[in-house]
């Protein structure tokens, strides 16, 4: 009966880690709760098959049972499926024939396992925690893979708490096999070690909550930050135009004024001084879409200010569809990589196209000068900039935009002009 109470918090145990490394590692089809429900039905079923003490009969069904629940759950291809599941039966069954043949060792008894459930048990806690801390390095070499992340140096200080609980585990285990324990404290011996189990993986889920709150709360920081200083930019610019049309309103009283002067030098004092007011406003009202021409105005400036030319073509689109703050954090992160890219070139120059294509979907081009290749990763760009965080929030909010228009992204650098390209099309059906 105790053998049976090990065996099922032991296959709880499972579930909980397969459930853990699959919504960590892999995007959900279903709920968090739904997916939890089929995993842990799939282990009832591994637990009764284990009972029947087939041992090959019970590796195969893991691998099986596994596949079709990452495949099935999980958006992964089915080849991938099997891999992890491959990978999960591997690293348990060795973790268990190590620790067996340790047992078998420390015991000197070949069937200590069978005749003492407290052996039995550190068996299975022990190898479990070890099977826990392989899959979790293995966790964290695909999710780091998979999303180009940085991963807190700190992260693997976490891994002394499960090589703690073995020597934890290993030292309740002197102390039943050397002294006549009761069967009160042996009772408490093993809720200890249970509860010393679950904890390794609560801790981890724990960490990895906490992780993703504060990253999610970064980034809205992030994002809120970058809206407030486009709305103070906006607003200045607004300001600008406005008195803009005012100057405009009021151009046939300065020429009556002009007509009025009797020297050249007065006709072209007053000029200066109307050219200052037109310099303090820049409008650059291309497209009939507001938040496009002041994105536009703003880079007209900063680009004339950082002697980079500036060409501008969106006579046959103006992505007037597309929500303003999206527009805004798609094209102020695009425009800012080309225009830190440019500054650092000769001849520095940035081409900016928006063009439509038969009613069904719109481009969107950006080409600027780029001294050298980007770095890259697994086809994916990687920042140069000294702030990777904010560089990655920036790529993270490209990626929403992109994805709620439909839209597709493709690059490509040619490295005899030095010329670095971004071409995005976004289905408009």
């Amino acid at each position: 009966m105790q053998k049976i109470v090990i065996d099922i918090f032991m296959y709880i145990f499972e579930a909980l880690l397969l459930w853990y490394y699959a919504n960590t590692a892999f995007d959900s089809k279903k709920s968090k709760l739904t997916s939890l429900i089929f995993i842990i039905i799939a282990h009832v079923v591994l637990f009764s098959v284990y009972q029947l003490n087939i041992v090959y009969l019970n590796a195969l069904l893991i691998v099986f049972l596994y596949s079709v629940l990452l495949a099935t759950l999980y958006s992964i291809k089915l080849k991938t499926a099997v891999f992890h599941a491959i990978v999960f039966a591997i690293v348990m069954i060795a973790s268990e024939i190590l620790f067996m043949a340790l047992g078998t060792v420390f015991f000197k008894d070949f069937n200590a396992l069978d005749n003492d459930k407290m052996a039995y048990l550190y068996v299975v806690t022990t190898s479990k925690i070890i099977y826990f801390v392989i899959m979790i390095v293995v966790l964290k070499l695909v999710v780091r893979q998979k999303d180009n992340e940085t991963y807190n140096k700190y992260y693997w200080l976490l891994l002394v708490m499960p090589l703690s609980s073995v020597v934890a585990l290993l030292s309740f285990r002197y102390a039943a096999y050397y002294f006549d324990l009761n069967q009160k404290l042996m009772y408490w011996w093993i809720l200890s070690a249970i509860l010393l189990l679950f904890a390794n993986i609560i801790v981890f889920i724990i960490y990895e909550y906490s992780n993703k709150n504060t990253k999610e709360l970064y980034e809205i920081k992030a994002i809120a930050r970058q809206e407030e200083q486009d709305r103070k930019y906006y607003d200045i610019v607004e300001q600008s135009n406005n008195e803009m049309r005012v100057f405009v309103h009021d151009i046939k009283n300065h020429l009556s004024y002009l007509q009025g002067l009797d020297s050249a030098e007065e006709m072209h004092s007053y000029i200066d001084s109307l050219g200052k007011d037109i310099d303090k406003s820049y409008y650059a009202g291309v497209s009939k879409n507001k938040t496009l021409d002041l994105i536009i105005g703003k880079y007209l400036k900063l680009c004339e200010a950082n002697g980079i030319g500036f060409s501008v073509d969106v006579k046959t689109s103006n992505l007037g569809y597309i929500e303003p703050t999206d527009l805004s954090t798609l094209l102020n992160n695009l425009l800012d990589n080309a225009f830190e890219a440019a500054k650092e070139t000769e001849n520095a120059f940035i081409e900016f196209v928006i063009f439509s294509k038969n009613n069904s979907y719109d481009g969107l081009m950006i080409r600027n000068s780029c001294k050298e290749a980007p770095r890259t990763k697994n086809g994916q760009l990687v920042t140069t900039k000294r702030d990777k965080t904010m560089h990655g929030i920036g790529i993270t909010s490209i990626k929403k935009v992109l994805k709620k228009y439909n839209a597709m992204l493709d690059w490509k650098y040619d490295a005899k002009k030095h010329i670095f390209e971004t071409d995005i099309v976004i289905n408009k059906e």
